[in-house]
């Protein structure tokens, strides 16, 4: 049963793109319908309390009337911040009821690593799924192809080579091929719950309104674009400030590279992918997750 309620959390972020047209608008009402069985399926593996399914059908909830978007400026604003705050809460795990699986516990990958532990986080992984239904009409339409072109190349390289470049640099990491037995398990959390709510909170939530916001002020778009890139990685690697410096100035030199395939593609996934072969790279080929 729980590992049905990720396949359905998965398939819900898979299938946003898909909408039906109804006259309240174009809604992605497969992807809802993936989202609750997700949830009605994490309930019956006792993933998640009663009380916590109603704090996060509320999540949802607001995301969708975000989508819908008749309301004024100010409750609109307001409505944002609020999903923040909810989606903040979800992927710091502070909601209660909610009991993340234990996947792998404390566990070796290399002589010289710090001991990794890894849990396929629900609750990380809706708050990404809420953010993301959110922000979907705000990404970029168009010819698909040319925005994956313009956000893969040539940052996606550039951006490996320099994060973990940095890494090696600062000697927190050292050459380390290897493939553990639990490797499809770091796949799938990693980027369906690990980058998907990082990227939509801090390029989707956060980059591309301080950008929009700069604009307005009368700040030159291409100047605001790198400008809301820089504060926002700047944030981004505080936020990974529990490894220590050195590993917050990775991590803000890596998010340095997503905001600009975000902001090259204008398409969230993108920005996902990217973060996500950073770490792929890094769990396979590097210590993992640093030295100890």
């Amino acid at each position: 049963m729980t590992l049905f309620a990720f396949i359905a959390l998965a398939l819900a972020m898979l299938t946003l793109g898909f909408k039906v047209r109804l006259p309240a608008g174009a809604l992605p009402l497969g992807s809802l319908g993936f989202a609750l069985l997700a949830l009605g399926l994490a309930w019956q593996a006792q993933l998640v309390s009663f009380s916590a399914v109603a704090l996060l059908l509320l999540q949802a909830a607001l995301a969708l009337w975000l989508v819908l978007g008749r309301a004024p400026r100010w409750l609109n604003t307001t409505g944002w911040v609020l999903l923040m705050l909810l989606a903040l809460a979800t992927a710091l795990h502070w909601l209660p009821g909610i009991q993340n699986p234990l996947l792998v516990d404390a566990q070796q990958l290399t002589p010289d690593a710090i001991p990794y532990t890894l849990y396929a986080n629900f609750d990380k992984g809706w708050a990404g799924y809420c953010l993301l239904l959110a922000l979907w009409p705000t990404q970029q339409q168009g010819d698909l192809w040319q925005h994956y072109r313009r956000g893969f190349w040539p940052v996606l390289p550039l951006t490996v080579i320099a994060a973990l470049g940095l890494a090696l640099g600062f000697g927190l990491v050292l050459p380390a091929p290897k493939w553990p037995e639990f490797w499809l398990s770091f796949v799938a959390c990693n980027l369906l719950l690990t980058c998907v709510a990082e990227e939509a909170l801090f390029r989707g939530l956060l980059q591309r309104p301080l950008r929009d916001a700069l604009v307005w002020r009368g700040v030159r778009e291409g100047a605001a674009a790198w400008l809301a890139i820089l504060l926002i990685s700047i944030l981004f690697g505080l936020a990974h400030l529990a490894g220590g410096w050195a590993y917050a100035c990775v991590a803000a030199v890596a998010s340095i590279g997503y905001g600009w395939a975000y902001q090259r593609s204008g398409r969230i996934e993108v920005a996902v992918l990217t973060h996500f072969a950073v770490n792929l790279v890094h769990f396979s080929l590097l210590t993992y997750p640093m030295l100890r």
